[in-house]
């Protein structure tokens, strides 16, 4: 945002716009950057606000939303470099790529030999038939994606439904916007571990509005590492 010349109130603003509905995976040509004058005042007598954006949080679910028909989820990978950081910085036991994984179910039977309690479910397919087969008694699976399935012209089928009933297990969709009134809880418990020490997140950074077509894009081709997040301005 800047001043439009001494021109009191009346500010230039970029905006990225979406140039059409988004097919397949996203490219930087999918956007165009705009820039136009606004005035920086609301209507009288409005309960409005004005805001500065700042910091942008690069997200899948942006992808979502660009393209013509919704679909709820995300595009995810791991790169060798992901699994790394997941094990060495993040303080994961194991970790490991789907994608490179020739049977699931040996995958998981070595990663859990006694089975799994619970499981947060954003892949599905056949990573989710396989999960189904190394439930525990009575564990539980949160579903909250299904991103190996999105791009496919047929989703693939799930085998291993009867465990469901053999293992007594619960399945039930996780959606964020449920637990909005929890979030000054969550403040309250997450901050102090972040001051601590005790969890430990990782930023990948880019600067000014231009880059976020490139920071959108890396999400799906794993050119990021960690967070993506775009410094718009610094004050």
């Amino acid at each position: 945002m800047e001043t439009d010349g001494g021109a009191g109130n009346v500010v230039r603003n970029k905006k990225l716009i979406l140039k059409d509905y988004i097919k397949g995976f996203p490219k930087e040509s999918d956007l165009h950057l705009t820039t136009e004058s606004i005035e920086l005042k609301v209507p009288q007598g409005s309960n409005a606000v004005l805001v500065k954006v700042l910091y942008l949080s690069i997200d899948p679910y942006q992808y979502i939303r660009s393209t013509k028909i919704e679909k709820p989820g995300y595009f995810s990978s791991l790169s060798p470099c992901s699994v790394d950081l997941l094990k060495n910085k993040l303080g994961f036991d194991e970790a490991f790529n789907y994608k490179e994984e020739k049977n699931l179910d040996d995958t998981l039977k070595r990663h859990f030999p006694e089975g799994i309690d619970i499981c947060f479910d954003n892949v599905g397919g056949k990573m989710l038939d396989a999960v189904l087969l190394n439930m525990k008694l009575n564990g539980r699976i949160a579903h909250c994606g299904m991103i190996s399935q999105y791009t496919l012209d047929e989703p693939e089928g799930i085998k291993n439904m009867m465990n469901i009933i053999y293992k007594r297990l619960r399945l039930e969709g996780f959606v964020v916007t449920d637990y909005y009134h929890l979030f000054p809880k969550f403040l309250d418990f997450m901050l102090p571990c972040i001051r601590e020490g005790k969890i430990v997140y990782v930023e990948d950074v880019s600067e000014a509005l231009e880059s976020c077509p490139a920071a959108l894009v890396g999400l799906f081709n794993s050119s990021n590492l960690g967070k993506k997040v775009v410094i718009v301005a610094t004050e």
